[in-house]
């Protein structure tokens, strides 16, 4: 009992010494967030596997878990894994970042390099479908297509029935492989992996793009 506790203070339960014996339903949401962590935390893991867990929780509170999160690693020494699709708290808590699609392993960075520096079709798709400030764009970008069966995956990329770049050689898996020569930035696709190289085709590709959104002239 002193240890629950003792958890529950840390995580920032309020009257813990009288908090502990509430039941589930006494608690919010974000309390509820914040009694799991503290249970996962209980024997000192050396890893914490964090799902998604800021789901459904609104913006306040789930900045308060993920500090939680945050100065529980501190105070433990703890390596956490957090598994998310909000690329808000990649940004707010990430070291390293790997993207995954379909099961396999896309791109591998740096949280910086993953927003500013990205290499892989699927991690661009990501980036555009974020709603964009200062006016840098009118409309969400988002990813054309369903994401695949995993049961029946196709041959190759799995991201390639629905990527903007694909050619025929996405027939077969590439290599998760250096960008730049970069061993901290590692991506599985047949785009140039030197970053001009890349970006030179990102660009020949979103212009042919907006020509084909834009219609005929004086359509």
């Amino acid at each position: 009992m002193k240890r629950a506790v003792e958890l529950l203070r840390l995580v920032g339960i309020p009257q813990p010494d009288r908090r502990v014996n509430d039941y589930p339903h006494q608690f919010s949401g974000g309390m509820r967030q914040r009694a799991m962590i503290a249970m996962a935390m209980a024997l000192n893991p050396a890893l914490l596997i964090a799902d998604e867990p800021t789901t459904a929780l609104d913006v306040t509170v789930q900045a308060q878990v993920l500090r939680v999160i945050r100065r529980m690693q501190e105070m433990f020494g703890t390596a956490v894994i957090l598994i998310t699709h909000d690329l808000g708290v990649i940004a707010e808590v990430a070291d390293e970042v790997l993207v995954m699609y379909g099961g396999k392993v896309m791109e591998r960075t740096d949280r910086r390099t993953l927003f500013y520096a990205s290499h892989h079709p699927y991690t661009e798709g990501l980036l555009q479908s974020m709603p964009a400030y200062g006016g840098e764009r009118e409309r969400l970008r988002p990813i054309a297509g369903q994401p695949p069966s995993l049961l029946s995956p196709p041959p190759g990329c799995p991201f390639a029935p629905r990527c903007i770049y694909v050619m025929d050689r996405c027939k077969t898996m590439p290599a998760l492989d250096p960008v730049d020569g970069d061993p901290g930035h590692l991506s599985a696709c047949w785009l140039p992996h030197t970053q001009a190289d890349r970006e030179a085709v990102r660009r020949r590709v979103a212009h042919v793009e907006l020509a084909r959104s834009a219609g005929p002239a004086g359509a």
